[in-house]
């Protein structure tokens, strides 16, 4: 056995006993829908705090609203949510959310965190500051029973990230949260040091988020996809720039799924999209292309 495949195997085993939950899990005769997910990111330009200024905010999102819309419009059930979306922390906010996500019958399966802080800053000053706003948001995220957090981009010092996952991931742990650690367009697009923190951090509660957007070249892409597969724990399946005839621009999106599927991935694959600006786009078309993509492929 491969010693990758052997640590992923010994990672389950671990989550397994300890009961925490394994994003995306699916048994036999489960609907395909059910391992397909989808991020506020998507609808960034309905959200009052993430439109562009030039925008003129119509058909408003909130994070109250949108289990509902992601059910109805899309009949997707599993919810990512960006915390650039949440209007308040206050308990009653989040208590609303909740039910939300409770009456629409919703999963929310990861929390997409950003800060102020980056946990890798080699000023000791900063550093303590973007481990206390990650664990603002887990414990944000045990509050509203999100299986899992994903870390802001690291892009100074990995000696300083692994210091700071530590103390984030022992601190989720006790609240029953998984750690996410994301190829952001940072030091983790990098896929040996993606794969590092899981030796070097070595707990049960953590593991790596796969997007496919974020490396420099198809060449790097899919290289980097095969090896943190068996490592990855939720996929984000990001598409980015469309022609005005809905075709994808930049990679073989459904060559990334399979990537995972033939490495045996039984998790779900949360929709984003993020490319150049453009006012014609239509998202929830391109919604619909990559679920419609998704499900041929898995």
């Amino acid at each position: 056995m491969k010693r990758r495949n052997f640590i992923l195997q010994a990672t389950l085993s671990t989550l397994a006993f300890t009961g925490l939950p394994f994003a995306g899990f699916t048994g036999p005769g489960k609907s395909k829908m059910n391992r397909i997910g989808l991020t506020t990111v998507v609808f960034r330009n309905r959200f009052a705090s993430t439109k562009p200024k030039n925008v003129v905010l119509e058909n408003e999102l909130t994070l109250l609203s949108a289990p509902e819309y992601f059910v109805d419009r899309f009949n997707v059930h599993n919810v990512e949510m960006w915390t650039n979306h949440f209007e308040s922390t206050s308990k009653n906010y989040l208590k609303e959310i909740k039910k939300s996500l409770h009456k629409h019958h919703c999963s929310l399966i990861n929390l997409q965190s950003e800060g102020k802080f980056d946990p890798s800053d080699p000023l000791e000053e900063n550093r303590l500051q973007a481990v206390i706003e990650v664990k603002n948001w887990v414990d944000i995220a045990q509050v509203l029973g999100c299986e899992s957090l994903r870390v802001r981009s690291m892009k100074k010092s990995y000696p300083q990230a692994v210091l700071s996952l530590k103390e984030i991931t022992k601190y989720a742990k006790s609240k029953g949260v998984r750690i996410l650690i994301e190829n952001h367009n940072d030091m983790f697009s990098h896929y040996q040091t993606h794969i590092s923190t899981i030796k070097d951090i070595s707990m049960d509660n953590i593991g790596l988020l796969a997007d496919f957007g974020n490396y420099s070249s198809n060449m790097v892409r899919f290289d980097s996809l095969r090896h943190i597969a068996p490592f990855t724990m939720l996929v984000s399946a990001k598409a980015k720039d469309f022609s005005d005839q809905m075709d994808h621009n930049g990679y073989d999106f459904q060559k990334c799924i399979r990537i995972f599927e033939d490495q045996g991935f039984k998790g779900i694959y949360s929709c984003e999209q993020w490319g150049k600006a453009n006012p014609s786009y239509d998202y929830e078309k391109i919604t619909d292309w990559m679920i419609e993509h998704i499900k041929e492929s898995i």
